[in-house]
């Protein structure tokens, strides 16, 4: 199913012991944590790829974007839209993160939260997670995910009128 360069790049993440535990998180309702960082970091890999833009970092980071337990706020007082900031910790314990990657995964929920995307790979990111977390919630009905957008748009054109 995987192409086997994906998998190199993110082999030693997702086979480490404690990443593995996100498949016991559930995620976005009927998805896992685990689950859903593959799918996300798949689609910016394969997109970012097809781009020419730097797909190695953008598909670490995308693979570590969620990298969170729930009993991380119940640890550390954290606010869900701050997840980000445990991400980054936790991701940086499984190795050196560069300035573009810890930025892919602050900017991951721009503009609900985290931080300001610096790099077109951050955008990519931002973009497929919202995608991928959409089809998750609906169940995978893309015809919903059609509906929703139609309905966005004509929210935003009725606001902006």
């Amino acid at each position: 199913m995987y192409e086997d360069e994906f998998l190199q790049i993110v082999d030693k993440i997702i086979s480490n012991r404690k990443f593995l535990k996100l498949k016991d998180e559930k995620h976005h309702h009927n998805s896992n944590r685990y689950k859903h960082m593959l799918d996300v970091s798949y689609k910016t890999y394969k997109y970012c790829k097809k781009k020419n833009l730097d797909y190695i970092s953008a598909t670490r980071a995308a693979v570590m974007h969620d990298f969170y337990f729930d009993t991380d706020f119940e640890k550390k007082g954290k606010k869900i839209l701050k997840h980000y900031e445990i991400a980054i910790e936790n991701a940086k314990k499984l190795g050196n993160l560069s300035e573009k990657e810890e930025n892919i995964i602050a900017s991951h929920m721009f503009p609900v939260g985290g931080k300001l995307p610096k790099y077109k790979e951050s955008i990519v990111v931002d973009v497929i997670d919202d995608i991928v977390s959409t089809k998750e919630r609906l169940n995978g009905d893309f015809s919903k995910v059609r509906f929703a957008i139609k309905l966005g748009v004509i929210l935003i054109l009725g606001i902006f009128r």
